[in-house]
């Protein structure tokens, strides 16, 4: 099954049990840096509440933020 993944795209291993999938590495990387970030601001004294609801306001906007530039960005197709 893994000769279809293609080379160029980076991955990291997930369980080690058959038919496992893989992970993308950037998702492994979102995932580490949101665990960090929330550790380190509830070490801080930050209420775990005011936690969750900034890293969920963080997470919306970076998401609204990266669709606009990608639309911006993207070639738009000319059809007259």
């Amino acid at each position: 099954m893994n000769h279809l993944i293609p080379v160029h795209t980076p991955c990291v291993e997930g369980p080690g049990r058959a038919g496992s999938t893989l992970l993308p590495a950037p998702a492994a990387t979102v995932v580490i840096v949101i665990v960090l970030l929330t550790s380190v601001l509830v070490v801080c004294g930050m209420p775990l509440e005011s936690v969750i609801t900034t890293i969920t306001v963080g997470g919306l906007l970076a998401v609204e933020l990266l669709h606009r530039t990608i639309e911006a960005l993207a070639p738009r197709s000319r059809t007259l």
